[in-house]
């Protein structure tokens, strides 16, 4: 028989196979010329039986060579039809089938069934049957020579060999089928193991939140879990079998299929954003994770997809980030993105700007006025508009800013390197924008236009290698604060002084603040007196005694203080030591009055009545010799809270005056309703009040309301005799104040100029 029609015993057949191969290989080798040996003791020796004996236990020595070469099936297709032939020609020579040779018959047949497999063994049988039908005719021809007895030793070898070879294949076939079964409990209890964990597997994969596809390596979608038919719509017959870009990625460009199939043949995993589509068309972003599944020989041989659905967590991050970079109510962008974009434009830090670029800060005049009048949604609504109303003037590249409240900014780009020509670049496009919010806005909503003019500030930048985003916000808002003083409806320039000055007032703020509880702060005293030239009181003044400068001008640091919250503390201060010094004998014996001067932002304060009665009664103060002067603007601005103050302070016995009349809203209609027991007329009048006969009149019409509503009057600035003369001509009972009677002066020389040092020893 062919070797080709064997079967063939491959290096990973079982161990038992091959030990059955070099257990019948020594047998078989051992017997063989065991027995031939044995023939030649034989008296007539038959040189026949010797030979096939030898070339049988040849047969066994050249299977074991081939067997330790590991050529498995040469070996074994040799062992069996060589021993079988030498058999058959054993058994021919010793009588056919009444010769002791036919036991070999069955043991070959068991190896040949180990060994070589079902169909070897079928030939082999029927092969062997039509041998022993041979034999049989033979015999019944008389063909056969009686048998004769043989080496008894002989005998008993071969049969001996014969047992041991039929033994030790049982035995290994036992352990063999043995050691299968062992094999196939094992493999059963893996298989049962294995599924359980298949069955886990199975339904984490279906029960995943995330979409799951597993393709094929040409794509298409062998399997998808229960999340992806739920998010995309598709149902699973309607994809498996087909091509993933149509179903599962059907939201990746070309170039980026291209990189992940790259990716995939290289046998690493992709990942990335993709926004791919349901069913019903919408959209739908996702991150995802393709690798490729290999086998335990390290063949790819399928890919899969994790889907996981970012649309929410990316439509959030979007939202924050214009929350972040973009205004809320216009839809520009915001401060942020103004500082990002001056921090780009400034190129390399330490390197001169090669052009410069224009920084606008606009501020719109009378918003406050606009919005109380009309309500906060038409506030909204105006500046929606003025956003619209700029985004149409806007050149391109520049950028366009919302601030904060009504403050605007416009970035432009690229103005030259010229500084002068960027200058004028700049403020010719601040005209053009005054201009453009000069036109009516209409609002929805609102029947009537609006129209606001704006105030602009301009800075160039980068002005410095060194200069930042901050420095030209600042500098922007500087020249916008100059624009704004001036009255509004300008564009200034920002100019290196303004920087200085700013510097000079953040100085002059922070060491005023250490000023006022160290002790450097002093009061003056200017003499108020009356037609006759008695002294009726005084006007408290402070000055500062700083360290370094020496006395600092109230016009230096007042304004300062009335910027800041400082003017309050400093009030405070003033109104303390006013106390304190009202309520010295002098002014109890002579009955003289103070006139304290109040910020706005001082009367205002919620605890200002009870602060005034607890100085009063902590310092012995008579509360009828003090005057608390305000201005007109305090009390227009919260009319009816104003008057209830009023009347409290009124109920101490103190009186108030109502400082500057006549420089503000000076109306009869309000005056009536204040419980106020003195005006100050301004110096501005009293000056030119004897020449000028429009100021004339002025200080008679105020004397005239003062009369009426039975007002002490005070006349400040007044510096020449004519300007008193004037005065007392028409208002006999009016107090002066002025330098004509005396310029202020240290609370200390005032006090000793008007009582003797011994009285004020005694006092």
């Amino acid at each position: 028989m062919a070797e080709a029609s064997a079967v063939p015993l491959p290096d990973h057949e079982d161990a038992t196979t091959r030990h059955l191969v070099r257990v019948a290989g020594w047998a078989v080798m051992l017997l063989g010329f065991a027995i031939g040996l044995l023939l030649l003791w034989d008296e007539p020796v038959q040189p026949a039986r010797v030979a096939l004996n030898f070339v049988a236990g040849l047969v066994g020595g050249t299977t074991l060579l081939l067997a330790r070469s590991r050529r498995w099936t040469l070996a074994t297709h040799l062992l069996v039809w060589g021993v079988w032939v030498s058999v058959s020609l054993v058994a021919a020579r010793n009588g056919g089938v009444n010769g002791p040779n036919l036991l070999n018959y069955p043991v070959i047949i068991v190896l040949a069934g180990w060994l070589l497999g079902v169909r070897a063994t079928i030939t082999l049988v029927v092969l062997t049957a039509l041998l022993f039908l041979g034999f049989i005719w033979a015999d019944v021809q008389g063909m056969f020579k009686p048998v004769q007895v043989a080496n008894r030793v002989a005998g008993a070898v071969y049969l001996a060999g014969i047992l041991v070879l039929t033994a030790a294949a049982t035995l290994l076939s036992r352990r063999n089928y043995m050691s299968r079964v062992r094999e196939a409990q094992q493999t059963a209890a893996n298989l049962a193991a294995s599924e359980a964990s298949l069955r886990k597997l199975l339904r984490a994969v279906e029960q995943s939140p995330e979409a799951i596809v597993i393709t094929d390596l040409r794509e298409d979608i062998e399997y998808v879990n229960e999340a992806f038919v739920r998010r995309t719509g598709y149902e699973r017959d309607e994809v498996v079998g087909r091509a993933s870009a149509e179903y599962s990625s059907n939201g990746l460009a070309p170039a980026q299929r291209e990189g992940l199939r790259s990716t995939l043949a290289r046998g690493d995993s992709w990942a990335g954003e993709q926004v791919n589509y349901r069913k019903d068309g919408q959209s739908m972003i996702e991150s995802v994770v393709v690798a490729p599944i290999r086998q335990p020989d390290g063949r790819v041989s399928h890919y899969v997809e994790l889907k996981q659905d970012i649309t929410e967590r990316k439509r959030a991050a979007d939202e924050i980030h214009r929350l972040a970079h973009f205004d809320s109510l216009t839809g520009l962008p915001n401060r942020s993105t103004l500082m990002e974009r001056l921090q780009a434009l400034h190129g390399r830090t330490g390197r001169p700007p090669t052009t410069h670029h224009a920084l606008l800060l606009l501020d719109l005049d009378r918003f406050t006025t606009f919005n109380d009048a009309r309500g906060s949604e038409m506030g909204d609504r105006l500046l929606c508009a003025v956003a619209l109303r700029l985004s149409e003037i806007l050149p391109a590249q520049s950028l366009l800013v919302r601030v904060a409240g009504d403050e605007f900014a416009l970035l432009l780009h690229g103005l030259g390197v010229d500084v002068s020509l960027a200058g004028r670049h700049a403020l010719a496009f601040a005209d053009k924008l005054q201009s453009a919010l000069l036109r009516p806005l209409r609002l929805e909503g609102d029947a009537q236009d609006a129209q606001l003019g704006a105030s602009v500030g301009i800075t160039l930048y980068p002005q410095t290698a060194g200069d930042g985003a901050h420095d030209a916000l600042r500098r922007a808002g500087m020249a916008l604060h100059r624009a704004k003083q001036a009255g509004g409806g300008r564009a200034a320039f920002f100019e290196q002084g303004m920087g200085e000055a700013a510097e000079q007032r953040f100085r002059l703020e922070r060491e005023l603040r250490h000023a006022i509880g160290a002790g450097e702060l002093r009061l003056h005293l200017q003499s108020q007196v009356n037609v006759d030239g008695q002294l009726t009181g005084a006007e408290v003044l402070v000055r500062w005694q700083h360290p370094r400068d020496g006395l600092v001008p109230p016009g230096v640091f007042i304004p300062i203080a009335e910027e800041s919250d400082l003017i309050v503390s400093l009030g405070e201060w003033v109104l303390a030591h006013a106390c304190g010094l009202l309520a010295q004998p002098a002014f109890h014996e002579r009955r003289l009055r103070l006139s304290v001067n109040l910020s706005a932002r001082q009367f205002r304060q919620s605890g200002f009545v009870p602060q005034v009665r607890s100085l009063l009664a902590s310092t012995g103060a008579d509360p009828r010799l003090l005057t608390l002067e305000v201005t007109e603007g305090l009390v227009i601005e919260d009319f009816d809270d104003t008057v209830a103050k009023m009347r409290e302070l009124a109920v101490l016995g103190v009186d108030i005056s109502l400082d500057d009349f006549g420089t503000g809203y000076s109306s009869l209609a309000y005056l009536k309703r204040l419980p106020i027991q003195e005006i100050k007329i301004d110096r501005s009048f009293v000056h030119d009040a004897p020449t000028n006969a429009d100021d004339g009149v002025l200080v008679e019409g105020i004397l005239s309301v003062a009369r009426h509503f039975g007002l002490r009057v005070v006349a400040e600035g007044v510096e020449t005799q004519a300007q008193a003369d004037f005065l007392s001509q028409r208002a006999p009972e009016i107090v002066y104040q002025g330098y004509l009677f005396g310029r202020p002066e240290p609370d200390t020389q005032w006090l000793a100029r008007l009582v003797p040092a011994e009285a004020l020893r005694t006092g």
